[in-house]
């Protein structure tokens, strides 16, 4: 085989790589669809992840980084009273550190970001399983490198990034795909 493939017969696509595009595709489109709700409603977002902040602190073994609420449960606090109070929440016990609450812009960077690079990463998968070309494979390695930085899925973003890079660069498979091209000689 070789790089220069138009439109490959997918059943032909060695299973380590078909497995590292499917995974890519995956990974992809879930990075969206985690990614699109914050983007359409970052006010919403905040709200929840400060609420969260909240039941988090009010339910460790704490007592310095406890948050009064009025008696109310965290998910019934008001979102501008949680938002407030959230920011108020000691990091360390004497106080000097509060809980960082991003703004609703920086979320919705964030996340628009996030759901870029996840759409990116399932097209790459997509191009590249049906073409197996370079490019496409170059460019499945970078998403998966910025999943891997942005983090949107957590530790399933180190082993989507550890698997795609060894499938599409190291592997026997891509040894045969795509050659390393060496200096030229003459």
């Amino acid at each position: 085989m070789s790089g220069q493939h138009g439109a490959a017969d997918t059943s032909e696509t060695p299973t380590i790589i078909r497995g590292a595009c499917i995974l890519l595709m995956i990974t992809g489109f879930v990075s969206v669809m985690f990614s699109l709700p914050v983007m359409l409603n970052a006010g919403s977002a905040r709200c929840r992840l400060s609420r969260t902040f909240i039941d988090q602190a009010n339910n460790d073994k704490k007592d310095w980084n406890n948050v009064d609420t009025g008696g109310q449960k965290a998910k019934d606090v008001p979102c501008d009273d949680a938002v407030r109070l959230a920011k108020e929440i000691p990091r360390n016990e004497k106080g000097t550190r509060k809980i960082p609450i991003p703004s609703e812009s920086a979320l919705s960077t964030q996340n628009t970001i996030a759901a870029v690079m996840g759409g990116g990463s399932a097209v790459a998968g997509f191009y590249l399983i049906r073409s197996l070309s370079r490019w496409s494979r170059n460019a499945a390695i970078g998403f998966s490198g910025a999943g891997l930085i942005l983090q949107v899925l957590g530790i399933l973003s180190l082993g989507t990034f550890v698997f795609v890079a060894y499938a599409l660069a190291f592997s026997p498979a891509s040894r045969e795909i795509w050659p390393r091209e060496g200096p030229a000689r003459g």
